[in-house]
């Protein structure tokens, strides 16, 4: 078999990305350019757009972000704190994984790479380990919405779920859609209060949720809801980004002062009822845990891929998980003795 080729695309090209990934069976949010856009306004990173070619033919294309860590140059499809489930390579599902790896093993030397990192549930983890990737495991549940009929999804939900949510609306809680700056703002002082309890900090800055509202926005890509005490407080958010056929669980936080409304129950609940409503047949958690087990998802075991194309850049990659780790309960405690000093 004639190997594969990735190919940079022309400016012409790169203009007509979404029609050009279009027709292919693998195609999903997180290869559309409003989310490409976002990665790059926010993570700092430069995009990649490659064809995927054998003899002249195009069988499909590649994109990611490359990124550079001190000495060391990283292309992420996508990289680990993206708040992205996976990228690789857009095409039909016979393509060759095999075939694609030891092109993108090209492309690392060509362009000098010393880490690729990647996911993607449409290549085999045989041709990952054929080809010198180690994993990670990505646990997640994934709840079937199909036919989008909200009572067959209500009836999976437990019980005591079902009764915290009856419970909630009984009180007075309800739910409403948002977006816009107003909205961000408060998502993010949710989500800091969240972290702060458990010493920890977001991975990302407040400006992430407001771009990924607009971008995405734009095109009709998310949605944002807002759940209200009686009182008209918010207190607790959600923001659910999705393309036609899934719908993910980007971020969602909640207020102390709230939880007598049980008010993370309810938020599921209307985001699985809005995604029926816009027939939209899966939702994807993006994380598992005893709370996100309830709401009648089966748990799947994806995996994240990376590769060091050197002993260095292995340690270097190992050295930079410590220290994000400790940066972000570092910045967590701070937050903690703040949020405790202004209740004084």
């Amino acid at each position: 078999m004639s190997p594969y080729v990735l190919e940079p695309l022309s400016a012409e090209e790169l203009s007509r990305w979404d029609d050009l990934i279009a027709p292919y069976e693998t195609r999903q949010l997180f290869h559309r350019r409003a989310w490409l856009d976002y990665l790059a306004a926010t993570r700092a990173l430069r995009l990649g757009f490659w064809a995927i070619r054998q003899r002249g033919r195009i069988l499909g294309f590649f994109c990611g972000g490359v990124l550079n860590k001190g000495p060391f140059k990283i292309l992420g499809s996508p990289l680990k704190g993206w708040g992205t489930n996976f990228m690789g390579p857009v095409a039909d599902r016979d393509l060759d994984g095999h075939a694609f790896l030891r092109a993108v093993d090209d492309l690392a030397r060509r362009d000098r790479l010393d880490v690729v990192e990647m996911e993607s549930p449409f290549l085999e983890d045989r041709a990952f380990e054929a080809y010198g990737y180690e994993p990670v495991d990505q646990q997640t549940y994934v709840i079937d919405l199909a036919p989008a009929n909200p009572a067959k999804v209500w009836d999976r939900i437990d019980l005591k779920s079902r009764q915290k949510i009856r419970k909630a609306q009984r009180l007075g809680a309800s739910v409403h859609e948002a977006l816009g700056a107003d909205f961000a703002a408060e998502f993010y002082d949710q989500f800091v209060e969240v972290l702060a309890r458990k010493t920890l900090s977001p991975p990302y800055g407040p400006e992430c949720a407001r771009m990924l509202l607009e971008r995405l926005g734009r095109d009709g890509m998310v949605y944002a809801l807002e759940i209200k005490d009686p009182d008209g407080r918010s207190i607790a958010t959600g923001i659910f980004p999705h393309d036609e056929h899934t719908v993910y669980y980007w971020g969602g936080a909640s207020r102390l002062s709230g939880w007598s409304y049980s008010p993370n129950d309810l938020l599921q609940w209307a985001a699985m009822e809005t995604a029926c409503g816009r027939g939209i047949r899966v939702y994807n958690m993006c994380g598992y845990g005893y709370f996100k087990s309830k709401f009648g998802g089966l748990l799947q075991h994806p995996r994240r891929w990376h590769k060091n194309y050197s002993l260095t850049a292995r340690w270097a990659r190992r050295a930079y998980h410590f220290y994000f780790e400790r940066r972000i309960r570092v910045r967590g405690w701070w937050h903690r003795r703040t949020l405790a000093s202004e209740g004084e």
